[in-house]
C-alpha cells in the first residue's frame, strides 16, 4: 500500500472540511484488480449519458412539443444466489454479528460494498474508512479472486475484500513506548518517526487513515501499521501531538490490535 503524503495545509484544516474531502472529492477504490482490464461499462444504478438539449447526439436543437415520457428509474441490481456465486462458502470467522473496521484504506478513499463476492459485481456503497460494519456471517473464498465477507453497513447489505477488514481488539495506552516522545515541524514527518519507532523498517507500509488535523493546538492523527503475524492485521495507532510554535511533538499514543480471525477474552488477536 502506498504512503500516504500531506501538505503542511492540510493539517491544518478543520475536522469538517476533512470529512467533506473524505466523502466527494476523492473516490478511488482499493478493491483488488481483476486479472483482465475491467469494464468500464456503467453499473445499472447509473445513467447510461448525458440527457436533455445536449443529448448524445450533441443536438443543440429545441424538444419536440411531443415529450417523450420519463424514462423509469432503473432497477436496483439483484443479488446473486449460492449457484451465481464464485467460489465455496467458508465456515468460521468472522461469525454473525462480529464487529468490524475497515483497515488499510486511506482517508481520502473508499472501499466498495459489492452485491456479490467479487469485483465484476455491481458496487452498491461506498464506504468511508470510518465506516463501522457487521458481519453477516456468510464468507466466500473465490480462489484467484480472495477471500470475501458479507457484511451490514448501516441499512446496506454487501460483500467486501477481507484484506480490508479486521475485528479491532482491545485499545492500549502505550505512550511510554515513545521515550522520548518524537518532534517534527511537518505532520508527516512525525507520522514517520512514530511509524519507525513502532515497528522499526515498516518502510513504506503505513496508512493515515484519519487526519491530519490540528484541534485546539493538538495534532490527531490515526494510521495503520501492517504486521507480520497471520493472526493480527497490524495496529491502529492514535497519535495526539501539541504544537509549539512550528514544531509538533507527540503526548499520547493508543494502539488498537487489528485482529485477522478474532478476539480472545483480553482483547488480544487470537
Amino acid at each position: 500500500m502506498q504512503r500516504s503524503r500531506w501538505p503542511v495545509a492540510v493539517a491544518l484544516l478543520a475536522a469538517a472540511a476533512l470529512t467533506a474531502l473524505t466523502a466527494c472529492d476523492y473516490v478511488t477504490d482499493p478493491s483488488p484488480e481483476p486479472t483482465t482490464t475491467a469494464s468500464t461499462t456503467p453499473s445499472p444504478t447509473e445513467p447510461t449519458g448525458p440527457t436533455g438539449l445536449d443529448g448524445p447526439s450533441g443536438s443543440s436543437e429545441p424538444e419536440s412539443a411531443e415529450t417523450e415520457p420519463e424514462p423509469e428509474e432503473p432497477a436496483s441490481p439483484t443479488p446473486p444466489s449460492e449457484a451465481e456465486m464464485p467460489g465455496e462458502p467458508v465456515e468460521g470467522f468472522p461469525e454473525v454479528g462480529t464487529s468490524l473496521v475497515i483497515t488499510g484504506v486511506p482517508a481520502q478513499e473508499v472501499l466498495n460494498l459489492r452485491i456479490g463476492p467479487g469485483i465484476e459485481f455491481a458496487s452498491v456503497a461506498r464506504l468511508t474508512p470510518d465506516t463501522r460494519l457487521v458481519a453477516t456471517g456468510r464468507n466466500r473464498d473465490t480462489g484467484g479472486a480472495g477471500l470475501w465477507y458479507q457484511v451490514r453497513a448501516g441499512e446496506d447489505v454487501g460483500w467486501v475484500f477481507a484484506r480490508y477488514v479486521a475485528e479491532p481488539g482491545a485499545s492500549r495506552d502505550v505512550t511510554d513506548h515513545f521515550d522520548p516522545p518524537p518532534s517534527a515541524d511537518r505532520p508527516g514527518d512525525l507520522v514517520d518517526l512514530v511509524v519507525e519507532r513502532w515497528q522499526p523498517g515498516s518502510g513504506d507500509d503505513e496508512v493515515v487513515v484519519f487526519g491530519p488535523v490540528v484541534i485546539d493546538d493538538d495534532l490527531q492523527v490515526r494510521v495503520d501499521v501492517p504486521a507480520t503475524d497471520d493472526s493480527v492485521v497490524g495496529a491502529r495507532l492514535f497519535v495526539v501531538a501539541a504544537r509549539d510554535d512550528d514544531v509538533f511533538t507527540v503526548t499520547r499514543v493508543t494502539a488498537t490490535q487489528l485482529c485477522a480471525r478474532g478476539v480472545s477474552g483480553t482483547g488480544d488477536c487470537v
